[in-house]
């Protein structure tokens, strides 16, 4: 009882530190680096890409990486290109979860979905994924492809943040502090918000679910890096 414990504390703290640590990290540094390499270079490729795969790494706890190069750039220039992308991938897995609320006659997905639904909306995106939308895979990837659109969206238009806020609730965000005349970046976030929304809703309405499907096994959130 005693030193069990603390011989377990001790073996599974050196691995995590010198070796799983420093691996995930660099996974995560790197993946920050690509996608920071696909917005500079292509944005509407980029924001086809990332706005399609974003999400995923919030699964894996992966878009912690991707956190800090936000805030840099923010910082740094002011703004970020990114972080407008990101925001539409928020509000994709909102509109995914807000239809299966809608559509379902069951009451606790209606509770549930629709308290999902508004965090998503105000930029935390966990509850809708790891409450319904992952348990649902095709509600899942239906609001994979609206965020797709609304990344492809924003690209095209070269929108960007001057905030670190997103999603709905992050409107305020796109417009530029130096230039309030300059509304690109608005417009951009009210076109790739809208089409983000509509694909969403009315793939997983059409396609992503039913109340007939099965539910998946509970996905456990993975922990924030200390």
């Amino acid at each position: 009882m005693l030193f069990n414990p603390m011989i377990t504390i001790l073996v599974v703290s050196t691995i995590t530190l010198v070796i799983t640590g420093p691996i995930i990290q660099g996974l995560a540094n790197g993946l920050a680096d690509g996608i920071n390499w696909l917005v500079s270079e292509s944005g509407w490729i980029g924001g086809l890409i990332i706005g399609g795969f974003y999400q995923i790494l919030v699964i894996f706890g992966l878009h912690w990486g991707v956190v800090p190069l936000v805030a840099q750039q923010i910082a740094g220039s002011g703004q970020s290109a990114l972080n407008a992308i990101l925001s539409a991938t928020m509000v994709s897995q909102g509109a995914a979860v807000l239809a299966v609320a809608i559509k379902s006659r069951k009451d606790d997905m209606k509770t549930l979905g629709i308290a999902a639904a508004i965090s998503a909306f105000c930029g935390v995106t966990e509850p809708a994924i790891y409450g319904i939308n992952l348990r649902y895979r095709k509600v899942f990837i239906s609001g994979l492809i609206g965020s797709g659109v609304g990344g492809l969206i924003t690209g095209l238009m070269h929108g960007t943040m001057y905030g670190f806020s997103g999603s709905v609730i992050g409107f305020s965000s796109f417009f530029n502090p130096k230039n309030p005349n300059d509304l690109t970046s608005f417009y951009a976030y009210l076109f790739s918000t809208i089409a983000a929304i509509v694909v969403s809703f009315i793939i997983t309405w059409v396609w992503g679910y039913n109340d007939n499907m099965q539910m998946g096994k509970k996905v456990e959130k993975k922990a924030t890096p200390k």
